[in-house]
């Protein structure tokens, strides 16, 4: 049976059964959904013999850009970096390339940060200030599962489990430093709600055995739709 973890006013809440007007909840589960990370990306070669004007687009839209605010001082330095290049010929060309590809990526990792902060919005935030989206699979252990819900706020949690007596102990945090207890289950599905959509969870999970040893410690994270 799968059991939902509730989170209400600082602490968590186990529910288990059905909506049958005696006090029960459905528990709403949702299809495998892959975990990633949204980065943007500068999709400008150095050997790009248009480079100058693809490098003019990307600072009009980041000076455009409603997501992210530019400070003026910065794009208008920018667009005089990119003129200088384009007057540039010979060594003096490749130079002022670099100067230009520096200051787009430092632009960048402002686009980035931002998308950090509003995972929903990372693919059009990182499209508006003309840069390229790349997602990247997260480099952990997927020892066991933390997965989007199927509604807003929700995480379905899945952990390893085993046939001698056991238990499955969970801990939750904003950060991926301080952990919270949440509590420990018999189930090893669980569903978590009333989460913060727009923000990333860290979730650990151990599998604890009656007459040891437990299992490792577990970490997985997810940006919360």
């Amino acid at each position: 049976m799968v059991k939902t973890i509730v989170f209400k006013k600082g602490k968590f809440y186990v529910v288990t059964g059905s909506k049958n007007g005696k006090g029960n909840y459905i528990v709403l589960m949702s299809m495998p959904t892959a975990i990633h990370i949204i980065t943007a990306a500068l999709n400008i070669k150095d050997s790009d013999p248009s480079r100058g004007v693809k490098a003019l687009v990307v600072a009009t839209a980041c000076g455009t850009s409603t997501f992210v605010i530019i400070p003026i001082g910065t794009i208008t330095a920018l667009l005089a970096a990119i003129a200088a290049y384009n007057s540039a010929v010979g060594a003096q060309k490749k130079a002022k390339w670099r100067i230009v590809k520096t200051s787009l990526k430092s632009i960048m990792r402002t686009f980035q940060n931002a998308m950090d902060l509003v995972p929903a919005d990372a693919v059009a935030c990182c499209e508006s200030g003309g840069f390229k989206v790349k997602k990247v699979s997260i480099k952990q252990k997927n020892v066991f599962t933390a997965e989007r819900g199927l509604e807003s706020g929700t995480v379905q949690l899945v952990g390893n489990t085993s046939r001698a007596n056991h238990f499955h102990a969970w801990w939750v945090s904003t950060d991926g430093i301080n952990f919270i207890l949440i509590m420990g289950t018999s189930d090893a599905d669980n569903l978590i709600t009333d989460l913060l959509p727009n923000k990333r969870y860290w979730f650990q999970h151990q599998l604890r055995m009656a007459k040891g040893p437990h299992g490792a410690l577990q970490t997985l994270f997810v940006d919360v739709l």
